[in-house]
């Protein structure tokens, strides 16, 4: 059976607007919001179970069997199984060199933007007693600051973006863009198991899945995600701080405020830039009322919301000092 989803355009021959699509073959069936969501869940399982003892035992050797292993494997395993045709519905194809300066200034605008919500969100937690707890341990040597990139920044890169622009996405777009985009990335946000980054790892996804789109290439979601871990892994090396930067001083926020203004001017000038370099028709436009797929809201997203909340009260238990024996 075959599966043609229209997600995006290109010049024709006379200069006019072309139609592209998506084309799997599937073993009697196509990629479709079930079978993605049932991938999902099972991944997420393996993450929390193995990926967690993994991790527990190791924390380096554990991230790369997480990555590798629990995340990349499944998804390649699940192209292969609906045959897919990987240059179309994945979007394996070449990046092209110009979107390469507009996909650092929009790196590094939405990274200052995350790091501000964050810092912002953490501050006011204090406040009300939150404690912040350590959750990934600055390197403390070059070598480490190395390890630390092949893990964060090149392992993660690829091995998210092949699960979530590279499988999950392509697969929800038979219902519109848009809504592929939106609960691609809300899946991505509560894969990562954290309350206080929920909504800056949403709006980390939704930006990688636009740049993915504009640029009709899996390798500029790659090449944004890789710098986005890239920064917070230099910023951990650097200033010796979680990621969250949970440590600044509630009166220093303000502070931070004009840079917030250059990363947010930076933010919609990328998104600009984006836009007039890319090929494909500017996504609200043809969006139909719909902002998530139909179905989009079943028994399978429910466990994953479970889980979801289960780690992120542990999470905040930890801050307030809930689990006092801990």
């Amino acid at each position: 059976m075959e599966n043609y989803s229209e997600h995006e355009v290109r010049p024709g021959n006379g200069g006019e607007k072309e139609e592209i699509v998506s084309l799997s073959n599937g073993p009697g069936s196509s990629p479709n919001l079930k079978a993605v969501m049932k991938l999902y869940v099972v991944v997420f399982l393996l993450l929390l179970i193995f990926g967690s003892i993994a991790q527990g035992l190791h924390f380096e050797s554990g991230m790369i069997i997480t990555q590798w292993v629990i995340i990349l494997l499944p998804a390649l395993w699940f192209l292969r199984r609906y045959r897919v045709d990987r240059a179309n519905f994945v979007r394996f194809r070449a990046l092209e060199w110009h979107f390469i300066p507009v996909i650092i200034l929009l790196s590094a605008s939405f990274w200052l933007l995350n790091m501000a919500i964050a810092a912002g969100m953490v501050t006011g937690l204090m406040e009300i007693g939150y404690e912040p707890v350590m959750v990934l341990e600055p390197p403390q040597t070059l070598q480490h600051y190395l390890v630390y990139l092949f893990i964060l920044s090149i392992s993660a890169g690829i091995c998210e973006e092949v699960m979530f622009r590279g499988t999950i996405m392509p697969a929800l777009e038979e219902h519109g863009v848009v809504p592929a985009i939106v609960l691609s990335s809300l899946l991505f946000a509560l894969f990562h198991v954290s309350f206080l980054n929920l909504f800056s790892t949403f709006m980390l996804g939704a930006v990688m899945a636009v740049v993915v789109i504009k640029t009709g290439s899996l390798w500029g979601g790659i090449f944004y995600h890789m710098l986005n871990n890239f920064y917070a892994a230099t910023y951990l090396y650097l200033a010796g701080q979680e990621e969250a930067a949970a440590e600044i001083d509630p009166q220093a926020l303000w502070a931070l405020l004009p840079l917030v203004v250059m990363a947010g001017a930076g933010a919609y000038a990328g998104l600009r830039l984006l836009q007039n370099r890319s090929k494909v028709e500017p996504l609200l436009k043809n969006r139909a009322g719909r902002w998530l797929p139909p179905g989009w809201f079943n028994w399978l997203l429910v466990v994953s919301i479970i889980f979801f909340l289960l780690l992120a009260f542990f999470e905040l238990a930890l801050g307030f000092g809930w689990l006092g024996w801990m």
